[in-house]
């Protein structure tokens, strides 16, 4: 039987813990110890480290070109979590973007006496989804400067509804669109009439595979706050090779 790909044994891992966590998770970091834990607890792996650092001056020593449609962040990576197998490593960047739940949350015991929110309502949909592109050319960026990295998972968690749902034709964000069924690859830019200050902090960019966007449900019950459509947690997972 043929070894499984270390990116295989990641995505079935994450996937394995999606399916079983019912638990409510509060923020992106909560997101991040839990499947560190996750595949520390599979024994799958040899080292499980989060907050992987890798300075921009270290990639550019490795010739990383940093220019526009190539690489043009000009900061250090921080990897959320990293997996080595043996000599081999991959990499995992991950997205949790909520709004409000309707759920009861208690505090030391004891129900919460307002309707203070505990889940913040993270707007600006647009801009995750850029930033859940650019982990997936960051891991294809380690990919290509680091021999022993097989690649790597984007994961973006979500109860909004705006990431899986087509956005209208004359969308400024429609190059980063996640919504089911669409496929993302090449050339990613902004459309129409865009402001400065997100273009150069939000520059254009090329991916070098193509992704095919697909959801799936989370077992986590928590549904939207009252008052708006009550929608589950949703989540979709990239592979990069």
């Amino acid at each position: 039987m043929a070894k499984k790909q270390l990116t295989e044994i990641l995505r079935n891992d994450i996937e394995a813990y999606i399916a079983s966590n019912k638990e409510l998770m509060f923020n992106e970091r909560d997101l991040q110890v839990r499947i560190a834990t996750a595949l520390r607890d599979s024994r799958h792996y040899d080292d499980v480290d989060m907050e992987y650092a890798v300075p921009l001056k270290e990639l550019t020593k490795r010739k990383l070109n940093i220019e526009a449609g190539k690489y043009p962040w000009k900061n250090d990576l921080s990897i959320d979590v990293v997996v080595r197998q043996g000599k081999e490593f991959a990499a995992v960047e991950l997205k949790y973007a909520t709004r409000p739940v309707d759920t009861n949350i208690t505090r030391f015991g004891e129900e919460m006496k307002t309707d203070s929110l505990i889940i913040k309502d993270q707007a600006a949909s647009d801009i995750i989804m850029y930033n859940y592109w650019k982990d997936v050319k960051r891991i294809e960026t380690l990919r290509e400067n680091y021999p022993a990295v097989e690649g790597g998972i984007a994961l973006i968690i979500t109860n909004n509804t705006s990431y899986w749902r087509k956005p209208q034709p004359e969308s400024s964000y429609r190059a980063f669109s996640t919504y089911e069924g669409n496929t993302v690859g090449g050339k990613l830019e902004w459309l129409g009439q865009i402001s400065n200050n997100v273009t150069s902090s939000h520059p254009a960019f090329e991916l070098r595979g193509t992704y095919p966007c697909h959801w799936k449900d989370t077992a986590v019950k928590a549904l939207t706050a009252k008052g708006r459509e009550k929608v589950p947690f949703r989540y979709m997972l990239t592979v990069i090779k």
